[in-house]
């Protein structure tokens, strides 16, 4: 399914968005079977192309699923970006901006004023967030380095956070 267009999907993201950004992590927070993360290759905003492969075997990714509409994924962006800068070469992070109702101009002003570093892809057809499945903003979506999805969460919990270190850590030893 894509997104409807004009003040229909506005309306839509909105509905979606305060039903799940409210809600506790996602029910299955802890994925039951070991989901293996759809691949994918994009360019990010800066020119640069990120796929997701090449990390596989190598280090776990984090993949949040953002708009700079949206209050708590601007609330987290602070945090995050301090995890990306605090665990680069331990943990790769890449912010997905979902591109409903949003512009690279406005992510790009974002950053800028706040000095965040993040990866960013612009998913302007909504390629990836359909891949993800993802219906509702923030979400992240943690990747074990085997490339299985540990970990879906709409907000950055204490659950998340365990759940990263302890990838970073069994990846270290």
């Amino acid at each position: 399914m894509r997104y409807l267009p004009g003040l229909a999907s506005t309306v839509l993201a909105l509905a979606l968005h305060s039903q799940l950004a409210l809600a506790a992590p996602l029910a299955s927070a802890q994925t039951q079977a070991a989901e293996m993360a759809p691949t994918f290759s994009a360019s990010r905003i800066n020119g640069e192309t990120f796929d997701l492969s090449q990390f596989r075997g190598k280090k776990p990714v984090l993949l949040k699923f953002w708009a700079t509409w949206c209050s708590y994924c601007k609330e987290e962006m602070p945090h995050i970006n301090a995890r990306y800068e605090k665990n680069k070469g331990k943990l790769e992070v890449l912010t997905i901006n979902v591109g409903i109702n949003d512009s690279v101009k406005n992510v790009r002003a974002l950053f800028a004023k706040n000095g965040y570093s993040l990866p960013v892809v612009f998913d302007s057809d909504g390629r990836l967030t359909n891949l993800y499945g993802v219906i509702g903003t923030p979400t992240h979506v943690l990747i074990d380095r085997e490339g299985r999805v540990k970990m879906r969460s709409h907000l950055i919990t204490d659950q998340l956070e365990t759940a990263i270190e302890t990838l970073i850590s069994a990846q270290e030893s």
